[in-house]
């Protein structure tokens, strides 16, 4: 059948209306059309029939399984206390844990991981009045965006290394931190010491609160929790990005 496809959406009941009708109009003026129809349907119809007797077979021959197994009498106990007690137990052991789950305090390095899961934006392009951006400093703002954290790390490490204007240091020094943040096996000592690095040259930066948010995230994959709530205070304080997640970790660790 050439129009197979287009009987089964039909008795299917996939076609739209303006479909249908154009299907039904079809069968009416074209005989070889209708003929392919009705063949479909009676193959169909046939089909239908001895599935329903195939699965009532299988439904009567489980119902005559269930009547010929005999029932298991059970004896009647004296007592059932010993069904209370392990009740009681049950009881017990869920109370317990449904307070270790709402008392228990969550997982510090879980909560940073939560927040790691989005990626910050990829750096920037720069330029000197005389020099134009250099090659590996591109090479790191690509392998940032794909998500090859490794080759940016290699990649900041010979920017910041050739680069004799010093140029942007502190956004340079801020995403080589996050770079070693993101890698696959996280490198947190070198994540904060250079997202500390990005700071002190430029503490009056916007990159600043930034670094202070992501070192707050490494410190609590150390589970430093001190020095990490000191950092995510200075994120509150300073009233911009990340106060709403920052304010919310606090509460949480």
């Amino acid at each position: 059948m050439k129009n197979l496809d287009l009987i089964e959406k039909y008795l299917n009941e996939e076609l739209s209306a303006n479909e249908r009708s154009e299907f039904e109009q079809l069968q009416k003026s074209d005989a070889g059309f209708a003929e392919e129809v009705q063949v479909a349907v009676t193959i169909n119809a046939d089909f239908n029939v001895k599935q329903k007797m195939h699965w009532q077979g299988l439904l009567n021959e489980q119902g005559n399984v269930v009547k010929d197994t005999p029932v298991r009498k059970l004896a009647p106990r004296r007592s059932i206390s010993w069904i209370r007690s392990i009740a009681a137990v049950f009881i017990l052991g869920l109370g317990l844990s449904l307070a270790w789950l709402m008392f228990s305090s969550p997982d510090a390095g879980e909560l940073a991981d939560e927040q790691l899961m989005e990626i910050y934006k990829k750096p920037k392009a720069f330029m000197s009045e005389t020099v134009d951006i250099d090659t590996n400093w591109k090479n790191a703002i690509a392998a940032f965006e794909e998500g090859q954290f490794s080759i940016a790390v290699a990649a900041i490490e010979k920017s910041i290394e050739k680069d004799n204007e010093k140029l942007n240091l502190d956004e340079k020094y801020f995403y080589l931190g996050l770079s070693y943040l993101y890698e696959e096996v996280p490198n947190y000592d070198e994540a904060l010491n250079h997202l500390g690095k990005s700071k002190e040259l430029n503490s009056s930066s916007q990159l600043a609160p930034q670094a202070n948010w992501f070192m707050a995230l490494a410190y609590l994959k150390q589970e430093k929790i001190t020095e990490a709530k000191a950092l995510l205070q200075l994120v509150i304080d300073a009233n911009i990005w990340k106060k709403a997640e920052a304010a919310a970790l606090l509460n949480n660790i």
